[in-house]
């Protein structure tokens, strides 16, 4: 009987893997459907022809989901709308009230519509436009980013890296959207940029209300230039994680998850003492062990202000240059 009864048992519990596989994967069509829908329509809305509230009306007739309606916009922003760099360069030359004038204008949500252009703010108020018309709450987010030109903010000097975003309110949670930085023929990318994890937007995107990190424990400025900047094609070329400085009595260590989708990557770490002149690490040990490498070197050999580069490798030859940056003092 006792026998028998484990028999039974065990099957209840295969049943309900099964059940509950069958229902993840018919979960996963439903949503790959849905997001080929969005896709297609537009596509379809190029050859129409409409104009801004036509373009509306149209998606809500096709469309009954916030969040539907929301991705249908960021799509539709991301395929037809180019960045205004003709604009961009009279900008760093642009002064006094006529030119804030003649920004303020070209920067309008019906502005962009209509030349199909525009610069970050022009790109997060066409959005807010659409979402407003859908009835979204929405809000536009100013502050700074970093990238490869620039690791560290300094909020006095650098006019040159400000930017503009969205965050938007879809069942009850806010998430963040940038459309110009979603704006690529690569559809991984453009994915990436709608509901952007607030751990990883915080690598690039710091706003000036720190609400908009939507981080339980929002960085401050000096967190923010303390943390480790991260290149995407990082994460784009396999790897999971960002990497962690450790540190024993005698040894740092860089550590990171392995790549399991591209084997052939390899990494190089450089350091330097004034973030310009940048030189191999000497002696440095790569360990592979329980999944994670270890990119190991004396401490004696760093001096106590130093900054770092990440390349990435492939076959002897530089795959992607600088993927992360940090610096230790």
């Amino acid at each position: 009987m006792k026998l028998r009864c484990n028999s039974l048992l065990n099957q209840k519990k295969l049943a309900m893997k099964k059940l509950l596989l069958l229902s993840f994967l018919a979960l996963a069509t439903t949503l790959v459907s849905q997001e080929n829908k969005v896709q297609s329509l537009v596509e379809k809305s190029k050859t129409l022809n409409l104009e801004m509230w036509e373009l509306t009306v149209f998606a809500q007739k096709k469309l009954t989901s916030k969040t539907d309606l929301a991705k249908f916009f960021y799509y539709w922003i991301g395929n037809n709308i180019s960045y205004d760099n003709a604009f961009l360069k009279e900008m760093d030359t642009g002064y006094g009230e006529r030119f804030y004038k003649r920004y303020e204008e070209k920067q309008h949500a019906y502005t962009v519509y209509t030349d199909r252009k525009g610069v970050c703010a022009g790109y997060a108020n066409l959005f807010k436009w659409f979402m407003d018309e859908c009835d979204i709450e929405v809000e536009i987010v100013s502050g700074h980013i970093r990238d490869w030109r620039n690791h560290y903010v300094e909020l006095d000097n650098d006019d040159d890296f400000l930017h503009a975003w969205n965050a938007i309110k879809l069942n009850d949670k806010w998430i963040l959207v940038d459309t110009t930085w979603g704006t690529s023929n690569d559809s991984v990318q453009s994915e990436f940029y709608f509901d952007i994890k607030p751990e990883l937007a915080i690598n690039t995107h710091y706003p000036r209300d720190s609400k908009w990190q939507l981080l339980e424990s929002p960085l401050s400025l000096k967190e923010f230039n303390d943390s480790k900047f991260v290149q995407l094609i990082w994460f784009f070329s396999g790897y999971s994680d960002v990497p962690t400085l450790k540190r024993d009595k005698s040894f740092y260590y860089l550590v990171y998850k392995q790549n399991t989708m591209k084997k052939d990557l390899y990494t190089a770490l450089e350091i330097s003492e004034d973030n310009k002149n940048f030189k191999p690490i000497p002696n440095l040990i790569r360990i592979n062990q329980n999944g994670y490498t270890y990119l190991r070197f004396k401490r004696d050999s760093i001096p106590n202000k130093a900054f770092y580069k990440v390349h990435l490798y492939k076959g002897g030859y530089v795959y992607y240059d600088n993927v992360i940056s940090f610096k230790t003092y």
